[in-house]
């Protein structure tokens, strides 16, 4: 069975554990060939002669081609047509978008070897004992090599070598252009298994019960390692280690220059599949119905999924999601509520913000991104002078953002046009706030600024004793800030004129919120304060564990605040009294965010965690791969998030099963 290379980083050896089925869809007989995911569209074949292509998100049938024998082949994809073998003997060229033939050729016995595409040519094995060679537009027999017993080996290309095992217990190195053979290696038993080449070695498992690693050039033996079974798998090299199951039920990890045993893992059945590697876990089915997840260090199980048969096909992982056929008939699909990252140059410190199915954010690369809120790609990107930590807001199709190179920029929402930039004194960490035909922003240069929104003048400004990195709130027209020389500014939004400000025992880097005659704002002195709108008295305090860089959100009468102590905290927004607290393993600088009686926030322990609003249970949670400074934004069923592992995540809020204790009081 050929090899299936995943197209797209999806699942970490941290998350992996959290994959749940998300689709199926059902053949008509036993599946044995592999899925390929290209474009959001996933092909497949079925013993029940169809060729199948399904939406990858979905699995709904987007079309069917039906062949005169069953489809063992793995489909094979290049510019746009799909190619495949079936056992009626043919082989297939379909158009890729709707499934109309364009080009088929009648071998002279059954094809189980599946398909591969390079440089404008198709090659396949077919048990007529040849191996076949097609100019790929148009089906033109270039050449064909026969060997003395059939071909199911399908084969692998490399440096203008053709190589590709055959029944008659052969391993063949073949010119591509020609197909003059190079040079050959007989093993001690048949060869179903096809071949794999890297780095100046060829790698090929044979049923005498040894995988053999051979000199590309020469056809040299190298090294062989001896298993208690036959090998029908494919052997796949990453990393330094070559993967190979046998049917003696076990995953064979070797080192892929010495052949030295690294690990193994015993499953419960014949290992036909494949595997195949993707951030360091390694999937593998096996004849006891099962898809396994097992560390690529160490071997360990993560993960697994039975099934109602055996799993001969190889996964494929791409577009946030698993993939797998089972001889129960059935085309399995697994998400981690995942529904798509995008990953940047540098960390996502920057809070997300959707407008017009568009979701903006900036990253420490120095741009702000302009992503597909459905799939995740890129609509443009703008390049600014330094980090960008602020984060965007849209108003009026305009998208306003900070940088560190001290300048706020105005970009055109759909193409990312500049429309204008002023340029403070300082790096702008507060992320602007529109209101009123103004846009208000903070700036290391100790001053806040009011612009107007559409040209960019400044209207004016105030002088505070310290960086303002806090966000301004602004409402029934006064605009509210924090500074790090320890004071809450209550400012008048339309002259700058000071209508009162408080002094807190450390800096002000938390954004404040307003809500019900109330600003609520955190501070380094381990301090949330709630305060009077009007004259900035204090209502009452609460004193955290330490450091408040996190900014309160306010939602059904409960204050939601983040702090270094590692906790979320839920306070009586009248009163400052504690209704519950959530410990995480890190940091909490991201600020949370309340939609639909769920509470989510990032951690420094690198994990968004889903809460519930009432009492504070862990729902569910997502580890990235580094620290999550950026708050979570909902739009629509979707959660955004940033993380420093340079991504932004989308998740399917929708699908989390989080109903159960949204219903329980509150403590």
């Amino acid at each position: 069975m050929a090899q299936n290379i995943p197209l797209s980083k999806v699942i970490y050896p941290a998350n992996v554990a959290s994959l749940r089925r998300a689709w199926t869809y059902t053949t008509g007989d036993s599946i044995e060939s592999s899925p390929v995911v290209v474009g959001g569209v996933l092909y497949i074949g079925s013993r029940d002669h169809n060729l199948y292509a399904l939406e990858a998100r979905t699995g709904k049938p987007l079309w069917s081609y039906t062949t005169g024998g069953a489809i063992n082949s793995t489909p094979a994809f290049a510019d746009d047509v799909v190619y495949v073998g079936s056992t009626d003997h043919n082989l297939y060229a379909l158009e890729a978008r709707t499934g109309a033939l364009l080009w088929n050729y009648t071998t002279e016995n059954k094809i189980e070897s599946s398909p591969t595409v390079a440089e404008g040519v198709v090659y396949i094995g077919s048990t007529d004992h040849t191996l076949y060679a097609f100019d790929a537009g148009t089906g033109e027999k270039l050449w064909s090599y026969t060997a003395a017993a059939g071909i199911q080996s399908s084969a692998a290309i490399a440096d203008g070598i053709v190589y590709v095992g055959s029944w008659d217990c052969t391993l063949y190195a073949l010119d591509a252009t020609t197909g003059a053979m190079l040079w050959n290696y007989t093993t001690g038993g048949r060869i179903s298994s096809s071949p794999a080449v890297a780095d100046g070695v060829v790698y090929i498992g044979s049923q005498d019960h040894l995988l053999y690693a051979l000199d590309v050039g020469t056809g040299e033996k190298l090294w062989s390692y001896r298993t208690s079974r036959m090998l029908l798998s494919s052997p796949v090299v990453a990393d330094g280690v070559v993967y190979i199951g046998s049917h003696d039920g076990t995953l064979h990890a070797l080192d892929a220059r010495m052949g030295s045993k690294r690990w193994s893992y015993a499953t419960r059945g014949a290992i036909d599949s494949s595997a195949v590697i993707a951030d360091e876990v390694v999937y593998v089915g096996s004849q006891d119905h099962t898809l396994y997840a097992l560390g690529a260090l160490t071997g360990e199980q993560l993960w697994r999924y039975t099934t109602g048969g055996a799993i001969v096909s190889s996964v494929a992982v791409a577009n946030g999601a698993v993939y797998v056929g089972s001889q129960d008939g059935i085309v399995y699909a697994f998400t981690s509520d995942r529904l798509w990252s995008y990953t940047t140059g540098g960390s996502v410190q920057s809070s997300p913000v959707v407008s017009d199915e568009v979701v903006y954010v900036g990253s420490q690369d120095h741009r702000v991104y302009a992503l597909n809120v459905i799939t995740g790609e890129e609509v443009w990107n703008y390049l600014t002078g330094n980090s960008i930590y602020s984060s965007p807001i849209v108003a009026d199709e305009v998208v306003y953002i900070g940088s560190t190179d001290h300048t706020l920029y105005a970009l055109a929402a759909s193409t990312g046009a500049r429309l204008w930039n002023f340029t403070t004194g300082g790096g702008i960490l507060s992320s602007p706030a529109v209101a009123s035909g103004m846009v208000f922003v903070g700036s290391q240069d100790h001053t806040f600024y009011a612009f107007d929104v559409n040209t960019g003048e400044k209207l004016w400004s105030y002088t505070t004793g310290g960086y303002v990195d806090s966000s301004p709130a602004v409402a029934d027209g006064v605009a509210y800030v924090g500074s790090q020389d320890h004071t809450l500014y209550a400012l008048d939004a339309y002259t700058g004129a000071l209508r009162w400000s408080y002094q807190a025992a450390g800096g002000i880097q938390s954004s404040p919120a307003v809500a019900n005659g109330i600003v609520y704002v955190g501070s380094r002195d381990h301090t949330l304060y709630a305060l009077d709108v009007r004259t900035g008295q204090e209502l009452w305090t609460y004193r955290a564990g330490d450091i408040i860089d996190s900014s309160p959100a306010v939602a059904d009468g409960v204050v939601y605040v983040g702090s270094h102590d590692h906790r979320l905290y839920a306070l009586d927004a009248r009163a400052g009294d504690e209704y519950w607290s959530y410990t995480t393993g890190g940091i909490i600088d991201s600020s949370p965010m309340v939609a639909e009686g769920i509470v989510y926030v990032g951690s420094q322990d690198h994990t968004l965690y889903a809460l519930s609003a009432q009492v504070g249970e862990k729902l569910w949670s997502y580890t990235t791969g580094g620290a999550i400074v950026s708050s979570p934004t909902a739009f629509e069923g979707v959660v955004y998030v940033g993380s420093n592992d340079h991504s932004l995540y989308a998740f399917n809020q929708t699908s989390l099963d989080l109903r159960r204790a949204l219903d329980m009081p509150l403590h």
